[in-house]
């Protein structure tokens, strides 16, 4: 738990070029037909956005997700990739595992939480395990302190259960 807060500060300092208004959710969010989750935070309102890297159809296992800043302040829309420091510190990811349609990975900023990218039914989605129960991942929300910029007070993980497509949250104070 300990990791991902201190991630959290390394994704803050990065986030402060992208402004500081507060992130709302009912926002745009510029959804793409491949979009897994997304990352919002309380200093703005610009996404990370994690798309299924697809090719002819088929999830790219050895690269399966696409990474990308989505403003949504100043250039409405525009995207962005990530920078380097960006990748390998705050937004990135690791695969652990490789399946025939699928992959296994874990954040950079949180390694110990397994993210697993896999069909279900028409499209792909990212399962996880959100408050002890196997769900669907949606969004995660970093709040950032208010006294110190460069805290975190907690990270909410968004989703829904697999089994009974209920609405789950799971809140990492720090």
């Amino acid at each position: 738990m300990k990791r991902i807060l201190s991630a959290c500060i390394a994704l803050l300092l990065l986030a402060f070029s992208f402004g500081m208004k507060a992130a709302e959710p009912e926002d745009n969010l510029y959804l793409t037909p491949q979009r897994l989750f997304h990352i919002s935070r309380s200093i703005n309102k610009n996404l990370v956005c994690y798309d299924a890297n697809l090719t002819n159809g088929k999830l790219d296992t050895e690269k399966p997700l696409n990474v990308y800043w989505v403003n949504r302040e100043e250039r409405m829309g525009e995207k962005e990739g990530l920078n380097f420091i960006q990748r390998k510190m705050a937004y990135g990811y690791k695969v652990v595992a490789e399946g025939e349609n699928s992959s296994t990975v874990t954040l950079t900023a949180y390694s110990g939480r397994k993210l697993e990218i896999c069909r279900q039914g028409s499209r792909y989605v990212c399962r996880t395990t959100i408050n002890g129960k196997p769900s669907v991942l949606k969004y995660l929300y970093v709040k950032v302190s208010e006294r110190n910029p460069l805290s975190v007070d907690y990270v909410e993980l968004h989703g829904e259960t697999v089994s009974a497509k209920e609405e789950v949250t799971e809140r990492i104070v720090n």
